[in-house]
């Protein structure tokens, strides 16, 4: 079915990621120095997204060469080594100024996967999530705090 298809890299199940990267990795930009670790980075936080889904789930995790893996490494502990690649890419001094509001935006989404990481290793350990809120006044809504 044509509505069934899926197009682009945002796929639903971890495999197919990593299916499709398989066959567009090439295409990536990663001459080297900057683009290499952007492309990484971006890389890395995508499979970091889809191992918490799964984690987030309980089934088995897949990694990057595609192999079934135990819940061994904590998510955030991964998903930190993302967030200092994107903060280590906004010290270069070659980065086009016009790129640099893209890895601004990349390094917010590596720092929020990294609290998503948290949250969901503290419920893997069997633990429960607390969040702060207050209430907007304003809104009339409640918003989280902190």
């Amino acid at each position: 079915m044509a509505s069934e298809r899926i197009r682009g890299a945002a796929l639903p199940k971890a495999r197919q990621w990593l299916v499709w990267l398989a066959y567009h990795l090439h295409e990536l930009p990663a001459d080297h120095g900057w683009p290499a670790l952007t492309r990484d980075t971006v890389v890395g936080l995508h499979h970091a997204i889809v191992t918490s889904a799964r984690r987030l789930r309980r089934n088995p995790i897949w990694d990057l060469q595609g192999t079934m893996i135990d819940d061994t490494i904590r998510l955030e502990d991964e998903a930190l080594r993302w967030v200092r690649n994107a903060g280590a890419l906004l010290l270069r001094p070659d980065i086009p100024p016009s790129f640099r509001p893209l890895l601004l935006v990349l390094e917010g989404a590596c720092k929020q996967q990294a609290r998503l990481a948290r949250e969901i290793d503290h419920l893997h350990d069997g633990g429960a999530l607390q969040v702060d809120v207050s209430i907007d006044h304003a809104a009339q809504r409640l918003i989280e705090v902190g």
